[in-house]
This record gives structure tokens, C-alpha cells and sequence, in this order.
């Protein structure tokens, strides 16, 4: 796909900080691969919505970059020590430099917004950006509880919906579609069926697909949609053992699986989806609208 060629060219392209252990680092995790599904939402939206999608470039590479510096930060947060199958930024650089390397592209991000967005756009984009720093902290706030459905989509509308929503908001504001907000909804509902499918492979997912081990949620004590949906069949208490780090987790893993939980955040994915198809579909038929509801369909069927 052309487009996704020049969000790649556009990534490296855009990435010339004066220190070169940033460009290193910042080299290292966006040339580790991704699916940049948020870049290609960006221009996907602008030319369904009359835009030109290359005018749109700039804006869905700086949204990838938020989304970049999220993952650098996360694997701070986490002590990963692996990112898609490979060692992550923070174990090669330094837990300094990632986080900084992190900093610097949320100020790069601004910087393209600034340059070739709208006082909107950076209004939206930055609101975004709390919205996702509020997520991470909630979530960490929660580990080794049990937490309510309500609580669990607080948390993943933060970390990854309101991304998302940012990305076909943005896309909207660069086309001709007039009120943005509606699509942007769309955008977040996308992110929520993306982070439920993230949750339902961390069950259940082929590791070496995943490019990491499968149960890292329980083992990090992370109350995730799968053992939600099934909670009211199993032991709360000793839930919660496992969950503070008292118990192996493998054993609470298989039974989540075999009560059907991963089954249900697969279906509660394609709830969301549908929605996001209803908004979809009261938009002008075109190639971008087209390549629209391929990706979403990929979101629920992929395999890491």
C-alpha cells in the first residue's frame, strides 16, 4: 500500500532531534515494525471525508508518535523487557533515556500539530494526551485488584480509545466532513474493540505470533475483560491471590479460557465494532471508506 510506504519514509523522515542517542533510541523502537493503523485511520478519514490524504501525512505521523512515546514510557512503567519480539528501548538505552527519548517525541508530536494542523486539532490532540496519562496511572492504581466493568473501560478508554478517537478526529478536521465529534466517537469505540482483542491474546494468543509470553496481564496483576466476564464463576478470593502475586497465575489463566471469557471479549469487541460501522456507513462510498472497513475488520480477526 502507498500510503503505508510514506507514513513509513514520513516516521524516519521527521525523526532529527540534535542528539543522536534520541535519534537512536526513537530510531530503534519506530523501526521495530507496527501495524500503524493510527496513521493510516488519520488519512483514511481525511480522503473519505473529500480530504487529501497527503496533506494529512504529517498529522497521522505525529499521532503515531504519541503513540510511540506511550509505548517507551509503558515499558518503563512495566519493566518490559521486550517490545514485538525483541529487547525493548528501555533495556537496551536505559530507563532514562527512554522516558526522555518518550518527552521528546510528545514535543515533536505538538511541534508537527503546531506546523501543519489547526489550534483544534491541538486542542483535541493535547486533551488526548492527559486523557492517556490519566489511563496509565488508573491502571496502575488498580493493579492486584479486582476491578468493575465500568473501571476496566475507564482504563482502556484512556490508554488506547481516546488515541484512536484523536486519530479519525483529526482526520475529519483535515477533510470536509464539518463536525468532527461524531467520528471521533467512532475512533474511540474502534480503540476500545482494538484493546479488548489486545486482552482476549494475552489469554489465549500464539506466542511467537504475539512476539511475547501469553497470561502477562495476571502475572502483572492487570483485572482485564476476559477474567471480568467470567468473574461470577469463579473464587473471588482467590482471584485476588493471584492477581497480588500469591498464587501462579497459569492455573487462572486456563480456567478464564475454559469458562468462555475469551470468547466474550471477542464478542463484546464486535458490540463496538458494530457501532463504528453504523457511523462509517453514513458516509459517501469511496476507495478510503473501502480500506476503512477492511482495517476494521482486521482489528477483531488478527492474531497479535
Amino acid at each position: 500500500m502507498e500510503i503505508l510506504k510514506a507514513i513509513e519514509d514520513r516516521l524516519v523522515e521527521e525523526l532529527n532531534p540534535k542528539v543522536r542517542l534520541v535519534l537512536e533510541t526513537g530510531r530503534y523502537i519506530v523501526e521495530s515494525g507496527g501495524k500503524r493503523l493510527r496513521p493510516l485511520f488519520t488519512l483514511l478519514v481525511s480522503g473519505m471525508c473529500g480530504g487529501d490524504p497527503s496533506k494529512a501525512l504529517p498529522l497521522g505521523v505525529a499521532l503515531e508518535y504519541i503513540h510511540v512515546a506511550s509505548l517507551l514510557h509503558d515499558d518503563v512503567v512495566d519493566r518490559a523487557k521486550t517490545r514485538r519480539g525483541r529487547e525493548s528501548a528501555n533495556l537496551v538505552f536505559g530507563n532514562g533515556v527512554a522516558v526522555l527519548t518518550g518527552d521528546y517525541m510528545y514535543a515533536k508530536s505538538l511541534h508537527l500539530f503546531s506546523t501543519y494542523g489547526n489550534m483544534e486539532m491541538i486542542r483535541l490532540v493535547s486533551g488526548v494526551v492527559m486523557d492517556m496519562a490519566e489511563g496509565q496511572v488508573l491502571e496502575i492504581s488498580k493493579v492486584g485488584d479486582i476491578i468493575s466493568e465500568e473501571e476496566y473501560f475507564q482504563i482502556i478508554d484512556g490508554k488506547t480509545g481516546v488515541l484512536f478517537g484523536a486519530c479519525f478526529g483529526v482526520g475529519a478536521m483535515s477533510g470536509e466532513c464539518g463536525d468532527w465529534r461524531e467520528l471521533y466517537e467512532a475512533g474511540l469505540r474502534l480503540g476500545r474493540a482494538f484493546q479488548l482483542i489486545d486482552d482476549a491474546l494475552d489469554y489465549e494468543g500464539d506466542p511467537k505470533v504475539l512476539g511475547k509470553p501469553v497470561g502477562n496481564d495476571l502475572r502483572e496483576g492487570k483485572c482485564t475483560y476476559p477474567l471480568i466476564s467470567v468473574l461470577d464463576n469463579l473464587d473471588r478470593e482467590e482471584v485476588k491471590r493471584v492477581l497480588r502475586g500469591l498464587e501462579d497465575s497459569e492455573k487462572l489463566r486456563k480456567k478464564v479460557v475454559e469458562l468462555g471469557g475469551v470468547e466474550k471479549t471477542k464478542e463484546r469487541a464486535k458490540e463496538e465494532l458494530k457501532v463504528v460501522k453504523e457511523i462509517i456507513s453514513k458516509y459517501p462510498e469511496n476507495e478510503y471508506k473501502r480500506e476503512i472497513l477492511k482495517l476494521i475488520d482486521f482489528v477483531v480477526e488478527r492474531k497479535a
